[in-house]
């Protein structure tokens, strides 16, 4: 009989939300469920932390190998400290329907829904993933879920119950184009019949775990919700590592997950919007956690600058203003958007003479990290209009990438200039052209069966 345990990570998640007690000694970081295998071969020695108070891994190999098997073979990597909010009750079907510009009135029980919220304002407040488990039960998986949830909730006095459930659940992802030969060898089991945005439940060492067949990356990807309270999720997470050797998996860390975001396309909250939630003085104090006090001081940009609609980050397809209601939609009825989501390719050129720069005596513009800015606030001002963010080097396509946010008449195959520089230092010129995104492909929806 398998002996269930009381959850550490919950503990630890609990005290880790405490956001004004002190850090490490009051309020704890600690490592995710995967972390007791994750320390076996996290080469750096070196362990990143985003959200919730969860570590993970910062390198395993190196990151452009990490990154070119993403491509190429298969890749797993933790999103565990995604906030996980479970909705139940008689209304959970009409506040799911209302929080969201996506129509879910025919959305069923093992469906996946990508859903963005948005403020009064008609500019997006959170977007993440819904997942329907029952009639009257959902599951929505991004930071902050459970308080804008509530908020809508107590907004319209609808009858559900809410539940941070972050820490009993993992989000482990397998993507890659031979990530369903890696998760057949584990499982034992066929998956070439579960469709996108689909997912069923299995089992690994008798506990219960949801496999959804989603990911940010672009390419066919699952993702991995397992319950933690067993103590068994860094098994499923060593066992994945251990097979996917075989079809060329490698660990995916912390340093290169974002290049995947970027090649295909997708946006990024505070790396390419913020999030409209609260007043333009907090959301200003809430950019401490991801810019330096110096950087913020000096950023040449007002919060409001940065606060979008879903069409301004490419998810119109989304929006069914044929809904009687959903939060937001007066505002977004009124909405003439001005700018749209696109790619720009930096010029190879232009960022080779940035970088010979750093060994002339001369002052110059900054170095760019690589591979990518991280979840740092980099908001770059484009000169035809517009603003570039999410910035990464692609080892696949061999170019720095970032996304843009341009004015509607700029065209792709235009070229624009990226003014690159932070504060009062020297700023560089890169010549960018346009691309439609994404920029490699997406194969995440393709019909296995």
């Amino acid at each position: 009989m398998l002996r269930f345990m009381k959850n550490p990570w919950r503990e630890h998640y609990e005290k880790a939300q405490q956001l004004g007690k002190l850090a490490f000694l009051e309020r704890p970081y600690f490592g995710s469920p995967a972390a007791p295998a994750q320390a076996e071969t996290n080469a750096s020695q070196i362990w990143g932390h985003l959200n919730a108070g969860y570590l993970i891994g910062y390198e395993y190999s190196r990151w452009w190998k990490e990154s070119l098997s993403l491509r190429n073979s298969a890749v797993l990597g933790d999103w565990s400290w995604l906030n996980k909010t479970r909705v139940r009750g008689r209304d959970a079907a009409r506040l799911m329907d209302y929080a969201t510009v996506r129509d879910l009135s025919r959305q069923q029980a093992g469906q996946i829904a990508h859903t963005p919220m948005l403020s009064e304002s008609g500019k997006v407040a959170i977007e993440g993933l819904t997942l329907k488990l029952a009639e009257d039960e959902y599951l929505f998986t991004q930071s902050a879920g459970f308080r804008w949830l509530d908020f809508l909730r107590q907004r319209k006095n609808f009858d559900v119950n809410l539940e941070d459930v972050t820490p009993d659940y993992t989000c482990y992802a397998l993507q890659g184009p031979r990530s369903t030969e890696v998760l057949e060898a584990v499982t034992g089991e066929k998956w070439a019949d579960l469709r996108f945005s689909r997912f069923r439940k299995t089992e690994f060492e008798k506990t219960e775990t949801i496999v959804a067949r989603q990911g940010v990356t672009g390419e066919v990807g699952y993702e991995f919700l397992m319950r933690t309270d067993t103590g068994r999720a860094h098994e499923l997470w060593r066992r994945l590592r251990e097979l996917g050797r075989d079809f060329g998996l490698r660990e995916l860390g912390f340093k290169a997950q974002m290049i995947g975001h970027t090649e295909t396309g997708i946006a990024t909250v505070i790396r390419d919007y913020l999030p409209a939630r609260g007043t333009p003085e907090q959301l200003r104090k809430m950019m401490r956690y991801w810019m330096g006090e110096e950087e913020l001081s000096a950023a040449p940009w007002d919060v409001a600058e940065h606060l979008c609609s879903p069409a301004e980050l490419g998810w119109e397809h989304s929006v069914s203003l044929r809904k009687p209601d959903f939060h937001g939609k007066a505002a977004l009825e009124q909405e003439t958007p001005k700018r749209r989501l696109m790619g720009l390719e930096w010029s190879s050129e232009d960022m080779a003479e940035l970088y010979a720069a750093q060994f002339r005596d001369a002052p110059s513009a900054p170095p760019p990290d690589l591979p990518a800015g991280q979840f740092r606030g980099f908001f770059l001002k484009i000169e035809e209009g517009g603003w570039a963010s999410g910035y990464a080097y692609s080892p696949t396509l061999r170019r720095m990438l970032s996304l843009a946010r341009l004015d509607r008449a700029i065209a792709p195959g235009s070229v624009v200039h990226v003014l690159w520089g932070f504060g009062d230092g020297p700023v560089a010129r890169i010549r960018a052209t346009v691309r439609a995104l994404p920029f490699i492909a997406q194969q995440r929806s393709k019909n296995l069966a």
